[in-house]
């Protein structure tokens, strides 16, 4: 028998003695709730939005991936992405917990708060360093595509939010993506082309008000090499138009 298994075993004995403890509904707490992971004495720490059955890593960008719930004997155990912690509820927001592999990690989870109101997503944002710039009705517009009106063609280029989906209109472009908003409203999921080589990924939410959001975005842009390159703009301020 191997170590983990064993180091398992031992953990669901160790916690079996503890019946007279009231139930608690572990997967309940998870579901539909934002939570930062952290392994006792390692610095990183991951952030993990649970869904019904699903959930999502955004510093590694895994998305909607399978978890659960297993008990054994009153114990519980969080299985995702192949992984097993030996887990229980510590308070309301907090839970602990062992995860199990060839080496083994002592872990927390603290529940995220909700960090904006997601209604004030809504509108049209457009980036600080294009704000002030020459609107259309100012500018000598290049030639449309084929088949293509000039009136179609939109400067400064601008974000639009409504519900779960996102726009980009740039020049004669306008590319659309469903967005994915954390439990806890700080991070955004999306697959967005805002440039002809531009693919975004990723926001997080920093400070969010009805006229002023400050983002991290993750972007992918080609390279000459023809592969992908994956970056972080930071503190990127979009403004909200009246």
């Amino acid at each position: 028998m191997n170590k983990p298994i064993i180091i398992l075993l031992l953990i669901l004995t160790l916690f079996s003695c503890q019946k007279n403890i009231e139930r608690i509904d572990i997967a309940n707490t998870l579901r539909g709730n934002t939570f930062v992971m952290t392994s006792i004495g390692e610095k990183d720490t991951l952030t993990i939005d649970f869904k019904d059955s699903t959930y999502t890593v955004f510093e590694n960008s895994d998305k909607n991936l399978p978890w659960r719930i297993a008990s054994f004997e009153n114990n519980d155990l969080l299985v995702f992405d192949g992984r097993v912690i030996a887990i229980k509820q510590i308070d309301k927001n907090t839970l602990k917990g062992l995860l199990i592999s060839e080496k083994d990690y002592e872990i927390t989870l603290e529940k995220s708060k909700i960090q904006w109101n997601r209604k004030l997503l809504n509108g049209i944002w457009i980036d600080e360093k294009n704000y002030d710039l020459p609107s259309n009705d100012s500018i000598i517009k290049p030639p449309p595509p084929r088949g293509i009106s000039e009136n179609n063609f939109q400067y400064p280029p601008f974000y639009e939010i409504k519900g779960d989906t996102i726009s980009a209109s740039y020049f004669y472009q306008v590319s659309k993506s469903v967005i994915d908003i954390s439990n806890s409203t700080e991070f955004l999921t999306l697959e967005l082309q805002s440039d002809l080589d531009r693919i975004e990924k990723l926001w997080k939410i920093k400070k969010l008000t009805d006229s002023l959001m400050i983002i991290d975005r993750t972007i992918q842009k080609g390279n000459k090499e023809f592969s992908l390159l994956t970056t972080t703009e930071e503190n990127i301020k979009l403004i909200k138009k009246r």
